[in-house]
């Protein structure tokens, strides 16, 4: 399964794959683990072609989150999910709007009426985007990798598993020894000439790669195209897709790839910062705002930008 300097936690947890995510979906929790350091585990894949090609990882240090039509989990992960907590009292809340005759007057126009209803508080919980990286180790055998973007507990390698089950049908746990080479650096920036937008830009890309969109929205790209950045700068070093809006007083970095989320920060040394990990930004405080893309994040985006380019 893995190149001899690829060290397994134990040959028969990962072995049967089915039959380690059945218990871990019956038990919700690594207790056979037991005190293995969590930051010294790995969780992923040693990749083959059909891999590559079925996430649309091509290049090394490349990552995405995965599509939610892989299933649940991916779905889970890239979107966040809501539940009902009964544990809390019932509210007034907006379940509809039908439309319907005043008075029951048949005769005048239907007019829209807001349905409410006492029903128990929805919570949300945030999208945990576990990202899924190529790497190699140094003898050049390629992986793809889990990658965390926040502390990582049984909660999210758990996740992280049962993406790897339902994107590749099959999951090992590493131990901290896989040497990964060539280590992506996030954005290295190519200034594009004034005027070039894009939108345009990423479509000719693929067109000349002869890749399709699927994995692409680019009508996030056209959206931010309209508040006329100062400068924009394209990803570049194998990794293709993400832009940089330079604006008076902010950055917002924007990716064509699905799944990842939008991120401000401020415009000063934005190319040193764009460097730099989510976590990095996270711990640091650098980072401004975070739009998760959903069916909210065009009205999110024009909020954020009024708070910041008043």
């Amino acid at each position: 399964m893995v190149r001899k300097n690829t060290k397994m936690l134990d040959n028969d947890i990962v072995g049967d794959v089915g039959k380690m995510i059945n218990i871990y979906n019956k038990k919700r929790n690594l207790g056979f683990l037991n005190k293995t350091n969590r930051n010294d585990l790995i969780i992923g894949i040693h990749a083959e072609d059909e891999d590559l090609n079925r996430i649309k990882l091509f290049n090394v240090g490349d990552s995405i989150i995965p599509s939610p039509v892989f299933g649940k989990n991916c779905d889970i992960n890239a979107n966040g999910y809501e539940y009902i907590d009964k544990n809390k009292p019932k509210e007034n809340r907006y379940v509809c709007t039908i439309w319907t005759y005043p008075f029951g007057n048949m005769y005048a126009s239907k007019v829209p009426i807001d349905q409410y209803r006492y029903c128990y508080p929805k919570v949300f919980v945030e999208p945990t985007e576990i990202e899924m990286q190529l790497v190699k180790n140094k003898d050049g055998a390629l992986f793809i990798v889990a990658v965390f973007n926040r502390i990582v507990n049984d909660d999210l390698l758990l996740t992280a598993i049962n993406m790897f089950v339902e994107v590749f049908d099959r999951c090992s746990i590493f131990e901290n020894d896989l040497v990964v080479a060539d280590k992506r650096v996030r954005f290295n920036w190519e200034i594009l000439p004034p005027g070039e937008r894009p939108s345009i830009h990423i479509i000719k890309i693929l067109r000349d790669k002869k890749q399709d969109t699927d994995t692409f929205d680019v009508e996030r790209l056209r959206t931010l195209e309209k508040y006329k950045a100062e400068i924009i700068g394209e990803g570049i070093n194998g990794f293709y897709g993400y832009y940089a809006f330079v604006f008076n007083n902010i950055c917002i970095l924007e990716s064509a790839f699905y799944g990842n989320a939008t991120y401000i920060i401020p415009k000063e040394n934005w190319e040193i910062l764009s460097q730099k990990t989510k976590q990095e930004l996270f711990n640091n405080n650098l980072l401004l705002s975070k739009i998760i893309h959903n069916e909210s994040w065009q009205s999110r985006l024009r909020v954020e930008f009024r708070k910041f380019e008043p």
